[in-house]
C-alpha cells in the first residue's frame, strides 16, 4: 500500500524527563561525561524517548550501550516499545527498509503498527533470519498486523535524486501510509523531520522492536517476490538468487551484458561512466 496522505513537517518533541535533570528535551548530552548520563538516565521517574534516541546516536560506545540498555528494559521485542507508550499513546508503527545497498531493483520500505498486547514470536532483524523463517514470520505478521504500508521506489528516483533522500522519503511515505490512528513512529537508524506525528530514528531499532523488526521482515520479502518477478524478464543477472546485489555473479552479468533498466546507473559498477552524464547533466 502506498502512503495515503502527505509527508509533512511535524514540530519539535518535548523531552519527558522529570527527574534531578529537568527537561532533558533540548539538552546537549555530547558535552556531559559518561558517569553524568548514568547519573540523569538513574534520575528520570519514566524512560524519556527523546533522550534515549540522541543518546544511542552518541559517538561514545559506553553512552550508547546505556541508551541501549534502557530501551530494551522491557526484555522482549514488544514489551520494550512500552517505552514509547507514553501520555496516552496506544498506536505505534515501526518502519524499515530494504534493498538499500543493491546494484538493482527497487528500495522497498514498510511501517507495520500492532495493537497494544500482539507478540509475534521469532521477529528479528531480518537479516538474522533464513528465508524460510522471513516466509512464515511474513505471513504470521500479515495476519496479526493492525496495519502494514509498503513503499517501493525505482531505479530511476534513486538515480535522480540520489539514495539518502530517496530512502527517508521512502520511510516517511510507509509510516504515512499505515492507519491514522498512528501516533508514534520509530525507524531503524534515521530519524525523520517531516511526519505528523513524533518519530525516533533509533540504530539496531530492526533488533530492538517488534513493530520495527516486522518492518524490516515484511520490506525484505516484498523486495525479494520483486526481484524474482524480475529475473523472469532478465533472467541473465541472476536476480532470483543475488536479490540485485552485488554478488560476483552479478558483476560478471554486468560486465557480459551492461545494465538492464531494472539497475540504478549512478551506482559504482553498474555503468561505465557514460550514463552519469545523461543522468546528471543538462
Amino acid at each position: 500500500m502506498v502512503a495515503a496522505k502527505p509527508f509533512r513537517q511535524a514540530g519539535g518533541i518535548e523531552g519527558s524527563g522529570d527527574g534531578l535533570w529537568g527537561d532533558t528535551g533540548d539538552m546537549d548530552t555530547t558535552g556531559l561525561s559518561v558517569k553524568e548520563v548514568r547519573a540523569m538516565l538513574a534520575s528520570l521517574r519514566e524512560p524519556d524517548p527523546d533522550l534515549l534516541t540522541r543518546l544511542a546516536h552518541d559517538p561514545r560506545v559506553t553512552v550508547r550501550r546505556l541508551a541501549y540498555s534502557a530501551l530494551r528494559r522491557g526484555g522482549d521485542l514488544a514489551s520494550n516499545e512500552d517505552v514509547f507508550r507514553r501520555s496516552g499513546i496506544r498506536f505505534l508503527a515501526g518502519a524499515d527498509e530494504a534493498g538499500r545497498g543493491a546494484l538493482a531493483g527497487p528500495l522497498t520500505a514498510a511501517a507495520v503498527m500492532f495493537e497494544p498486547g500482539v507478540v509475534v514470536e521469532g521477529v528479528d532483524d531480518s537479516k538474522a533470519l533464513a528465508p524460510e523463517v522471513r516466509e512464515a514470520l511474513y505471513r504470521e505478521i500479515v495476519a496479526s498486523a493492525f496495519s502494514i504500508s509498503v513503499v517501493f521506489i525505482g531505479p530511476g528516483m534513486i538515480d535522480s535524486w540520489g539514495l539518502q533522500r530517496v530512502n527517508l522519503k521512502a520511510l516517511g511515505d510507509a509510516a504515512a501510509g499505515v492507519d491514522s490512528r498512528c501516533e508514534c513512529v520509530i525507524c531503524d537508524h534515521f530519524s525523520l523531520s517531516g511526519c505528523a506525528v513524533p518519530t525516533f530514528g533509533i540504530p539496531r531499532a530492526d533488533a530492538t522492536f517488534q513493530s520495527v523488526a516486522a518492518a524490516s521482515i515484511v520490506a525484505k520479502v516484498e523486495r525479494d517476490r520483486v526481484m524474482i518477478s524480475l529475473h523472469r524478464l532478465v533472467p541473465c543477472y541472476g536476480f532470483e538468487s543475488n536479490k540485485g546485489y552485488g554478488t560476483e555473479e552479478h558483476r560478471r552479468a554486468l560486465e557480459a551484458h551492461g545494465p538492464s533498466r531494472f539497475h540504478r546507473l549512478s551506482f559504482g559498477g553498474v555503468s561505465d561512466g557514460e550514463e552519469d552524464e545523461r543522468l546528471w547533466g543538462p
